[in-house]
């Protein structure tokens, strides 16, 4: 019987049709799907009409998955509470036979393990013990020769091929033949179609396809002489017409990133010690994209990055991440233009080296991560606007020369979307970036830049001067000071200037900064002398009780002393400038053989431009002659009693009326004649008055040529004038206070602003260090340099130049390349800022009465301070201590007070006895049964108990407050034992129905005098 044709039947096509219709085939629809995953596909197909229950899995082939509860009759009956004797289902993983595993390879490997186990587990026989039966030379050279891999046959195959070919008559591709085959790619439809959603501009996808099909896969050995700049091939010029695509990338560069082809490494895994990397695939041949990496040179560089596998823990990185590029050689890793700190494995762009250098320098002093993006893209649109402009004058040349007319040049192709299609990261991605690298400790030296930096602080230290302030603007960087606590900043400054400790504190209090206070005493190379304070002489018995074993001066900085008069000046006055010189006058002058040389180079025009005598004159009125010439002058303070009389004599010139209306000491201010005030506020002559009280804590502790380096000048200047650092400590401190409120940004996140923080401290201190070793230099060595450049940092990063230096050693080179470079501490667990501040909010330490800090770390320093000193009575160290120090209160003849003040510079003079605290030091307390007040929940308890005269600690001694006051200290472990000022007050206290404030009896100093 014929058969018939089915009426349904699709009619073929023509062979034309079909050949076009593969042409323009997308390649999606070509991809097909294995024989094998059809397979499994159509079988799935087929069991779908049986429906799963809820929680059954689905097997390859459609069906339900083995479920012992369901399909094992012993599981299953269990589940229900009865016994069933049979073997469990071959498929059950209770079967002891089987395991769940119905696979002979299987099943012989667990019998394999089970026959080891006992084989290993037997004792070892005495004729195999030490014996070579089974070490022969087969089985050691059987044992030890290499295994391959798989991914390694197919890479040493790959090699092999691209060695043997013929390397005398390399095939080079001329810039015709890239530009023809990239202008062939651009004019496929489909490709156009395939790449147009792409970040990469579709003329460098077509120069890389170009690439990577000729050259990096080619027969022939023509790699090196394509990528003859390490690893980077440039897109080049044909200096014929191109067409605007190719123009548009001509001078851009592709990278190739593999590290084994350019370079012949054996790149090792960081994350194991034996294991080595080895090349999978790229990124290009992956998904056809390309890895863009900015720079401050224009467009951004491409690059094709290999993705590497570890042979022996299988782990899966890329060749241009952070941990691969560490632990390259020096000469590899710097052909990736990208520092291996910066090079973050979960960013999907690098910043180039020359940017990063830029942001290095820009960063810690703005913080704006916006204008670093700007900068970024300026540079790619700047590049733009040059290949535009190159290509019309080129295009409009060689149309001229043809036909005088412009009609036939292909118009150029747009910004936006076509010739820039990824921009550079955003502000806050760049800020993210700064953050991680400071973080980041995959450099060849392995210290990340905050480590560094805090170390750096840490190694700070001081012998002579140390000032302490308090200053507020820095907290406005962080973004959530108030959810910190953050209202100021304590910091210490040493006699050279160097900042030894910065740290952030809810309040001025000095409890606050007590522990790092303490951290910073124990320091063994802080070992000072004489401190400046704002606040000085309050505190005077907790400062002289951190530094129990060394003698303490105290002083009150003279830029604290004037500032508490010029704030109340009103700054809009006419003779506000005029006041401020002469308030500087009354208190300092300077030397004169210092300012005779200044006068001398001004005159001659050696310093700058000739100056006569009233040009001086005016520039002595202004604040440029002290910021430009005051480093060149010593300052001398006046002695007590010359300043207080020259600040009498001030306060008289520009008063502007009398309230004693004294004759002998008239009025000689004026009013503004603008406004018609005055220039004095109504604080002005309490604050006169103070700074006279406290004229005597001005006064330098040294010599003038001890408080001060002299620097030579540089050989090729010819002022010849030195220049002199001083020592005081408090001028360099309010100098770091300006320049840190401007390290980072306004409402930064709190590890940024640290980092940032952090950086410009030690840099600050790095500078401070370089110009007192230039003050020490051979003059022959400093005609080097241009004076002008001789006090800017070369190097910020010391490790790095020591790692450079350890290399020229490992290979023979005597003379190591860099000099005088520090070595970085150990780490002696300080932190600064805001981790400090987050510390102490974890630990939350107690005080004592002398707010000095009693948390484990620092009673641990106490005590071993105080097992050092135990054989010192307290007299003997209470009068070697008033030997040793300056009583400043004498020198002005107050014999009957002391001051007392608080932190925030607030001082009063107090009367009291004179002898009553030597009485209390000197007072021998009975060794007998003593009644020893314990201070629990506001209620004291009497405790009775043989214990022995303890001994008197030193911040005890000087404490104005009344014993039975004090709170129970947790430290020392013997309980401090009160001691009364008369009768009543001991029975009074001794009393548990008391009541009230303690009576005194009637000759007692602490009984309240009734008011008149």
């Amino acid at each position: 019987m014929p058969t018939t044709d089915n009426p349904c039947k699709r009619p073929p096509r023509p062979v034309a049709v079909a050949a076009a219709t593969n042409e323009t085939m997308g390649p999606q629809s070509q991809r097909r799907l294995t024989l094998k995953g059809r397979t499994h596909q159509m079988q799935s197909d087929s069991h779908r009409s049986k429906k799963l229950k809820a929680g059954d899995q689905q097997t390859l082939f459609g069906g339900r998955a083995f479920d012992p509860k369901q399909d094992c009759e012993v599981c299953k009956g269990r589940e229900h509470g009865r016994v069933v004797h049979r073997a469990h289902h071959s498929l059950c993983w209770n079967n002891r036979k089987t395991r769940g595993v119905v696979s002979l390879a299987s099943l012989e490997a667990i019998q394999e393990d089970v026959r080891l186990q006992k084989h290993f587990a037997e004792p070892l026989r005495e004729d195999d013990k030490c014996s070579s039966k089974w070490a022969t030379r087969e089985a050691a050279t059987a044992f030890f020769a290499p295994r391959k891999l798989a991914v390694q046959k197919e890479i040493a195959t790959t090699m092999t091929v691209t060695a043997t070919c013929d390397s005398a008559n390399p095939s080079v591709m001329s810039p015709q033949d890239f530009c023809d085959a990239v202008t062939s790619k651009l004019s496929n439809e489909s490709f156009i179609k395939e790449y147009k959603g792409s970040r990469t501009p579709l003329a460098m996808i077509a120069f890389a396809g170009t690439v990577m099909e000729n050259i990096t896969r080619g027969k022939a050995n023509n790699l090196h002489q394509h990528f003859s700049d390490g690893m980077s091939i440039t897109v080049p010029d044909a200096k014929d017409a191109m067409p605007p695509q190719h123009h548009s990338i001509v001078g851009q560069k592709l990278l190739y990133i593999d590290w084994i082809k350019m370079f012949g490494l054996d790149v090792p895994c960081p994350r194991c010690p034996t294991g080595t990397l080895l090349n999978d695939r790229t990124n290009f041949s992956k998904n056809k994209m390309l890895f863009p990496i900015f720079d401050m040179d224009g467009p951004p560089r491409w690059a094709t990055v290999q993705s590497m596998v570890c042979q022996c823990c299988r782990v899966r990185m890329h060749a241009n991440a952070d941990e691969v590029t560490c632990g390259l050689p020096g000469c590899a890793r710097g052909c990736y233009p990208v520092e291996s700190k910066c090079a973050l494995a979960n960013k999907n762009c690098h910043i180039g080296r020359t940017a990063t250098q830029v942001f290095d320098l820009l960063v810690p002093t703005c913080g704006n991560g916006d204008l670093c993006s700007r900068l970024l893209c300026n540079a790619v649109n700047r590049s733009c606007v040059e290949r535009v402009e190159n290509h019309c004058s080129c295009s409009y040349g060689n149309a001229k020369a043809k036909s005088d007319s412009a009609n036939c040049v292909p118009p150029c192709i747009a910004k936006d979307g076509e010739h820039i299609t990824l921009h550079p990261p955003l502000g806050d991605s760049m800020r993210d970036t700064c953050d991680q690298s400071s973080s980041n400790r995959n450099n060849p030296w392995h210290v990340s830049d905050h480590d560094r930096h805090t170390r750096e602080i840490q190694a700070a230290g001081a012998s002579l001067v140390f000032a302490q302030d308090h200053t507020h603007e820095v907290t406005k960087n962080h973004f959530q000071k108030k959810r910190m606590g953050a209202n100021a900043l304590w910091d210490v400054a040493a006699e050279t200037g160097e900042i030894a400790c910065a740290m952030l504190a809810p309040t001025t209090k000095t409890r606050h900064f007590s522990h790092a206070a303490r951290q910073l005493a124990s320091r063994g190379n802080f070992r000072p002398s004489v401190m400046c304070s704002d606040t000085w002489p309050a505190k005077t018995a907790y400062w002289e009780g951190l530094f129990e074993n060394q003698e303490l001066h105290g002083r009150l900085g003279l830029f604290h002393c004037i500032q508490r008069i010029t704030k109340t000046l009103k700054k809009k006055h006419c003779d506000h400038c005029l006041a401020t010189n002469g308030l500087l006058k009354s208190t300092c002058r300077h030397h004169d053989e210092d300012y005779a040389k200044l006068m001398e180079a001004l005159k001659s025009g050696t310093l700058s431009t000739k100056h006569n005598e009233e040009e001086i004159s005016d520039l002595k009125a202004t604040k440029t002659f002290r910021q430009r010439y005051g480093k060149c002058l010593r300052k001398e303070m006046r002695q007590p009693m010359e300043l207080q009389q020259m600040l009498d004599d001030w306060f008289g010139t520009h008063k502007c009326s009398s309230a004693s209306g004294n004759p002998s000491r008239p009025a000689r201010g004026r009013l503004d004649p603008l406004t018609g005030c005055a220039l004095f506020s109504s604080d002005t002559r309490e604050a006169v008055l103070n700074c006279k009280e406290k004229a005597s804590y001005i006064q330098d502790p040294l010599s003038l040529d001890q408080m001060h380096r002299t620097m030579p000048p540089n050989p090729n200047s010819t002022h010849g004038l030195n220049e002199h650092l001083s020592r005081r400590g408090e001028s360099s401190l309010e100098s770091f206070h300006l320049a840190l409120a401007h390290f980072g940004n306004c409402g930064m996140r709190t590890s940024l602003a640290d980092n940032l923080n952090l950086t410009g401290t030690a840099r600050c201190n790095l500078a401070i260090r370089h110009k007192l070793r230039l003050s020490e230099a051979n003059p022959s060595q400093r005609s080097k340099i241009p004076a002008a450049f001789e006090g800017k940092l070369a190097f910020f990063n010391h490790t790095e130049l020591r790692h450079i230096n350890q290399l020229a050693l490992d290979v023979g080179v005597t003379d190591v390349p860099f000099k005088n470079l520090e070595t970085l501490p150990a780490d002696n667990g300080e932190r600064f800022f805001s981790e400090y501040l987050s510390g102490m909010r974890k630990t939350k330490p107690t005080y004592d009465d002398n707010d000095q800090c009693r948390c484990e770390e620092c009673r641990k320093y106490q005590g071993n301070l105080n097992g050092s000193k135990k054989n010192v009575t307290n007299t003997t160290t209470t009068q070697t201590k008033e030997s040793m120090l300056t009583n400043p209160i004498a020198e002005t003849g107050c014999t009957t007070g002391h001051a007392t003040g608080d932190a925030n510079g607030t001082t009063e003079l107090l009367t009291a006895a004179p002898a009553a605290t030597e009485h209390r030091a000197n007072q021998q307390l009975p060794q007998c049964q003593n009644v020893v007040s314990v201070r629990a929940n506001d209620h004291v308890h009497q405790q009775t108990q043989p214990v022995a005269a303890p001994q008197m600690m030193h911040w005890q001694m000087h404490q104005p407050m009344p014993p039975w006051m004090q709170p129970t200290m947790p430290f020392p472990a013997a309980f401090q034992m009160p001691h009364f000022c008369c009768g009543r007050c001991r029975q009074w206290h001794n009393d548990t129905s008391r009541r009230g404030r303690p009576p005194h009896d009637y000759h007692c100093r602490r009984r309240q005098m009734p008011s008149k």
